[in-house]
């Protein structure tokens, strides 16, 4: 199986009428990439941060509100010559759909142009079957053609999709019989572009969030930090320069790792606790005690390990924390890492070292519609922030 880097490769195009949202030049790509890391850039902070001239920027800018991509704010008065006017990424200039498969859940989402979710459903299950995911996505897609105006289905630039690495070796399907098909021979980009004219992305599903995280999370100022997802497997990222790095390790050890949500669910089926929230209903779990409790130190105490280990080699300006739990327990867990980290002296008393991710329970979906989006208006570039 391919996976894209962070910055997407196309891998199924059917071409078809994008004619609006078709890919643009470089400059225009690198003027929306510096509007998506900076709200409200007038023309002269866009020529300041590009390089580009005055003239070269006009143009693009003419261009791009043209095709709706960017919209103009209110002019900025008070400043010696002419109003100063903000630019913006237009939220309806694009859409995007984006799939991620996991062992426990499937997720599939609509997105706007400033990664403004504006539908989604998901799918959750005990055991991944081949058939049932396949139908709920393609019941999905179907509901997204089906609501969306013959406009906006005209700026849908295309699909993404995430998956985990070791999506090839999970076990024959439990329930779907002879209709399941075995998972090391679905080809997912057929499958899922079979009755649709949209070019199909593929990309690593934690890859695919730390992405997001770095597009429209906590990290769009940030230009190196390091990213932990929490889910039924958990991993981390390092992002340098704007670039997420995926290394060599494939999943985490369980027993020399980062705690993942796995062992929280082995935990409270101990103790005779309903399990199904974890997967239901992510943002918002019952009161689960103790046992969450206990969780939440071994599972900091496991990342304050893994970002001193981290640290000794890499220097990064902020840890981001972020994975398929409610808000305010992703909080908890960052807040108990901070405090170990600052009793280990890897970070200062007071210093924000460790943040909470933006783009939720629901990031690897997220950074999954993210990929038609980043292949064709965005630039891989160091240094898009303002600061």
């Amino acid at each position: 199986m391919r996976f894209a880097p962070p910055s997407a490769m196309r891998v199924v195009d059917h071409g078809g009428g994008l004619n609006q949202t078709s890919v643009r030049t470089y400059n225009e790509r690198l003027v929306m990439s510096l509007l998506r890391h900076n709200d409200g850039l007038s023309r002269m902070q866009i020529c300041q941060i590009s390089g580009l001239s005055a003239q070269t920027v006009s143009v693009i800018v003419r261009s791009l509100e043209r095709d709706n991509l960017l919209i103009a704010g209110s002019a900025q008065r008070g400043r010696v010559g002419p109003p100063s006017i903000p630019m913006f990424l237009n939220p309806e200039g694009a859409y995007s759909i984006g799939i991620k498969i996991g062992r426990r859940t499937t997720d599939t989402m609509l997105i706007d142009f400033v990664g403004g979710v504006r539908q989604q459903a998901r799918l959750s299950y005990n055991h991944p079957s081949s058939h049932d995911i396949l139908t709920h996505i393609g019941e999905a897609l179907a509901v997204i053609q089906r609501t969306l105006s013959s406009e906006h289905r005209n700026r849908v630039v295309g699909i993404g999709i995430s998956l985990p690495d070791d999506v090839e070796s999970w076990p024959a399907n439990r329930d779907a019989g002879s209709e399941g098909k075995i998972w090391s021979e679905i080809d997912f980009e057929a499958e899922i572009g079979r009755n649709c004219d949209l070019p199909v992305y593929l990309q690593n599903d934690v890859t695919a969030a730390a992405s997001a995280e770095l597009l429209f999370g906590s990290a769009r100022e940030l230009n190196d930090f390091a990213y932990f997802y929490i889910g039924c497997r958990s991993a981390a990222r390092i992002v340098l320069n704007h670039h997420v790095y995926a290394g060599r390790k494939k999943k985490a050890d369980p027993d020399k790792g980062i705690l993942s949500l796995s062992e929280l669910e082995t935990s409270l089926a101990e103790h005779k606790l309903e399990t199904s929230p974890l997967w239901d209903s992510p943002t918002q779990w019952p009161d689960y005690g103790q046992t969450l409790d206990d969780w939440t130190l071994s599972a900091a105490q496991s990342l304050v390990i893994a970002v001193g280990n981290l640290t000794a080699f890499v220097e990064i300006n902020r840890v981001i924390i972020d994975g398929s739990m409610p808000t305010e327990l992703c909080l908890k867990l960052a807040q108990r890492i901070q405090t170990g980290l600052e009793k280990a002296a890897l970070a200062q008393p007071g210093d924000a070292f460790v943040l909470t991710g933006k783009t939720g329970p629901f990031s690897k979906a997220l950074g999954a519609a993210s990929l038609p989006l980043y292949s064709r208006f965005m630039v891989e570039q160091v240094g898009l922030t303002a600061g």
